[in-house]
Parts: C-alpha cells; sequence; structure tokens
C-alpha cells in the first residue's frame, strides 16, 4: 500500500528494503526499557550507599520511587501513549532527580561537619536554602529547553515533552519537601546523637 502510493507520487523511484517492527519485537523492546528502568534504581541505590550514611539512600530511593509513580500516574490520567519515548523519559527523569537530591544532601553532609553544635533541624533548612538557588533555576533552565517540544514537537515528542517537564517539577519539589523531612525523621537521633543523649552525672555528682 505505501509502496504503491510513494510509487504515485515518484514514479522510478525503487524500494530497495523493508523493515517491519512487529508486536513480538516492540513487546520486547517496552520490556528491556522497563528492566533499564529497574537496573538505574538498583545502580542508584548502591551509589547513594556508598557516598552517603543509610539514612540518605533510604531518602533518595524513596522519594525516587514516589517522582516515578507521580510520572506514570501523569500518563494514566492525561492518555499520553506509554511508549519507549516514556520510558526514555522516565530514566531521563531518574538521572535528574538523582542529582538534585544528592546536591541538596550533599550540603546538608557538608554542614553536618561544618556546625557540630546546630540543631539537624535548623541545619537542614540551612542547607535546603544555600541550595534553593541553584535548584530553581536549573529546573527552570531545564523546562524552558524542554517547553518548545512539548509545545510543537509533534505526537512523537509531546508525550516526552510533557513527561520530562512534569517529572522535573515533582523531582524538585520533593528535593525540598520529602527527601530532606525523611532525612530529618531518620537521622534526627543518629546523625545528631549528642542533642538526645541526656547529660551524664558526674562522680562527684553522684556522691552528693
Amino acid at each position: 500500500m505505501i509502496a504503491s502510493r510513494v510509487a504515485e507520487v515518484l514514479p522510478g523511484v525503487q524500494i530497495r528494503r523493508t523493515e517491519v517492527v512487529g508486536a513480538k519485537v516492540s513487546g520486547e523492546l517496552f520490556r528491556n526499557g522497563l528492566l533499564a528502568t529497574g537496573l538505574a534504581l538498583a545502580a542508584v541505590l548502591v551509589y547513594i550507599w556508598f557516598r552517603f550514611e543509610w539514612q540518605f539512600c533510604v531518602g533518595v530511593v524513596a522519594t525516587l520511587i514516589l517522582d516515578i509513580t507521580k510520572t506514570v500516574g501523569f500518563f494514566a490520567v492525561t492518555q499520553i501513549e506509554f511508549d519507549l519515548n516514556s520510558v526514555a523519559a522516565l530514566l531521563t527523569l531518574i538521572g535528574y532527580s538523582v542529582t538534585d537530591k544528592v546536591v541538596v544532601y550533599d550540603r546538608i553532609r557538608e554542614n553536618l561537619g561544618k556546625y557540630r553544635t546546630m540543631p539537624l533541624r535548623q541545619l537542614i533548612d540551612l542547607s535546603i536554602n544555600q541550595t534553593l538557588g541553584r535548584t530553581v533555576v536549573t529546573s527552570l533552565t531545564v523546562v524552558l529547553s524542554i517547553l518548545p517540544l512539548a509545545l510543537i514537537g509533534g505526537e512523537v515528542m509531546r508525550g516526552f515533552g510533557l513527561a520530562i517537564i512534569f517529572g522535573i517539577i515533582i523531582g524538585t519539589s520533593s528535593s525540598i519537601f520529602i527527601a530532606s523531612p525523611i532525612l530529618l525523621f531518620l537521622g534526627e537521633k543518629r546523625l545528631r546523637p549528642s542533642q538526645t543523649r541526656a547529660p551524664q552525672p558526674t562522680a562527684g555528682a553522684a556522691a552528693r
């Protein structure tokens, strides 16, 4: 059908080879894409585990799962086709979200050594404020660069662009409002143990 239409429009054209991606092949590509997403999450888990304490690792992985599930839910609500481009968008979001959270967590870890007597809650607020400008500017820059794909990229790139924009907004907000509170909840008695430990009486005071 297509070959005959091409011959009508362009007489004398030669079609030397024709390839068709069937349902089986496309299904395998889709499963491999999902497998790549799972392997990326596992690699992130190992990376964060070795670079930070386990409290940081739990915060990153928990927020990453939330970011991915919210983005998949965005596809379900908007009825955008979930294809290999969508899988590529998810992988891109994993990398961006991890980078954003590592920047915040790295500043928290740096301030843990710099302000040894500061309460953890106040230290996390300070670290978020110190990295907030960088986080917002970077996210805004990426959104502005992807926006043309979502608006005039056609049906092929429209879903990819919308997923990236939605995921960046979700990932940026989760770095501030979810990942950091998780760290505060898990690390308040471990990252700042001296603040929660009751002072021990001295030998002289015990004798009196």
